[in-house]
Parts: C-alpha cells; structure tokens; sequence
C-alpha cells in the first residue's frame, strides 16, 4: 500500500510517498513548498494542494490516503484548524481542512487525516524507529518549541494520571518559567547569552562554535543537565523504557548526552535517527485503517 505522509510547519509543507510494506518514504517523490503563514486563506490552501498533488503524481498505483501532520491547537478528527494568536494561519482559523484539501486533490474526505506533529514524530519512532523494541516511550522534539509525546504500545497517552494533562510538556513551569522558553532555540540562545555574554542567532551557531569554544560546549551542557531534571519526573511517573530525541537541537547531543542521562531514571536514551523524515512517516502511518481506528478515539482528545 502507498501512502502520502505530509508535514506542515509555520513556514513550509512537504509530503512524500510511503511505501507501508517496505516501511520506508520513496524519497524521489519528496516535495516541498515555502509557505508564508500570512497569506490569505485561499492561496496557503493551494500550496498544500499544491505541495501533496506534487507527490501523489509520482505514485505509479492509486494512493491509498493522506496523513498530515501538523501543530495545534488543530481539531484532528474533524481537520479544522483552531489556531489563532500565534502571528501564522491566523485565516484560516475554524476553517475544516480536512474538506479543503480533499476537494483540492479528487479524494474523498475520508481519506484525508490529521495528527499533532508531536505525536507523529513519537508514532514513527515507536513503530519503525529507535523505540520499536519497547512499550513505554517518551519522544520529544526540540527545535523553535519543545514539543512531547507519551507513547504506549505505538500509541499516544493524552489522558491518564501518569501523563500531564494532554501529554503536553511544553506548558509546563520550571520556576515560574514555561518549559517551551526553556529547552528550545529560544531558550538555548538565552542560556549562551548568560554563559559567554555575547549573543548567538541560531541553534546551529552555538553547535558550530562548540568543536572550539568552552562556552558554547558549556552552554550545552547546561542546557541537557537541566533538560534531564525536568523530564526525570514525567519519566519515572510514566515508567517510560527509552526517551528518544528529535528537532534541530538534538544535532547537538553530543554534547549534551552526558549530563542529561545523568539526571534521568533510565539510561535508553537516543536520537530518532529518522532526521526530518519522523513526522512524515507517523502522518503515512495514519492511512493505514486498522491503525486508524485503534488511534480515532485518542486524536478525538488532542
């Protein structure tokens, strides 16, 4: 079976063919589009179109369905977008996607199914990643968000008393302070301002400065000790087996490896290694109908 993975962000859609019973994207039918979330409505929802009807072109046999993967706040089942005072798809907020893009690509509505980005990325490590072999996984992304998902047996925990509500990591306080400002690129660049003094633009700058400078080494592993006292707990609550590692950020691991599994329960502890293929993949994973209905009522949650 041939399925279409998409990945939506602030800035870009790529979609790309994946072949179920070889568990793996058909890279040559990648496509990508810039995006500028400040278009109107109409002219995002091409490009999306635009982007998808790309890839389904290179598909030899009919596709069986699509499954994007995209952040919130979004209502997955029915594919309206709820987001809004974010500065990006302001227009398209209480829009139904789901409908939009069907009749952009000749498809029924049916086929066409949406998930949080987070949880695709979890989905994807668990089923055919790093995380495969084990059945509690915690999977987090760290890029321009810190974004988590709590994974039981391939699937996603949104509700349970040994999850924060949601499975949301990123809403939480440490000291007052949101976890999402704290292990990001925001948060990275803030901590290399207060260790070295000078100012960084990018994730990657500090990653490229720490082969030669201490203090850009040093803010990493700032950075990874305190990541580690904040997800110990939600780790030993859930009784998690691996914490898996995924965003931008995560290039860097080697230098942070050391102090974050320091301060953590468990000592599996390892990057996706499916690069920005994850989201992809748990978007594809969703045409699959047994699978689908065994998620329906947990992407009702999200």
């Amino acid at each position: 079976m041939i399925q279409v993975g998409v990945d939506i962000g602030g800035s870009h859609i790529a979609a790309c063919l994946y072949d179920s019973i070889g568990q793996q994207l058909i890279l040559d039918s990648r496509s990508t589009y810039h995006v500028d979330p400040n278009w109107e409505a109409g002219r995002i929802l091409d490009t999306w179109g635009a982007a998808i009807g790309t890839t389904i072109s290179c598909a030899q046999n009919k596709v069986a369905g699509v499954g994007i993967a995209i952040p919130g706040p979004f209502d997955y089942y029915d594919g309206i977008s709820k987001i809004t005072g974010v500065n990006k798809y302001e227009c398209l907020y209480d829009m139904n996607i789901k409908i939009e893009l069907a009749a952009r690509l000749g498809m029924p509505v049916s086929q066409v199914r949406f998930i949080n980005d987070a949880s695709a990325f979890a989905i994807a490590v668990s089923t055919i990643g790093k995380a495969k072999s084990f059945d509690r996984c915690v999977a987090i992304t760290l890029g321009t968000g810190l974004g988590a998902s709590f994974i039981l047996n391939r699937k996603p925990v949104f509700s349970d008393s040994q999850v924060p509500e949601g499975g949301f990591l990123y809403n939480q306080l440490v000291d007052g302070v949101m976890a999402d400002e704290l292990f990001s690129t925001r948060g990275l660049l803030h901590l290399y301002h207060i260790v070295s003094g000078q100012r960084a633009t990018n994730a990657l700058e500090i990653y490229q400065m720490a082969k030669n400078e201490s203090k850009a080494r040093e803010t990493f592993q700032l950075f990874g000790q305190e990541l580690g006292r904040f997800l110990g707990p939600f780790i030993e609550k859930f009784d998690a087996e691996v914490l898996v590692l995924g965003g931008n950020i995560s290039n860097a691991f080697e230098y942070f490896k050391d102090q974050l599994v320091d301060e953590l329960p468990i000592t599996e502890v390892h990057l996706s290694g499916l690069m920005d293929h994850a989201a992809l993949i748990g978007g594809a994973l969703l045409v699959d109908d047994d699978y689908y209905r065994e998620l329906s009522d947990l992407i009702k949650e999200m």
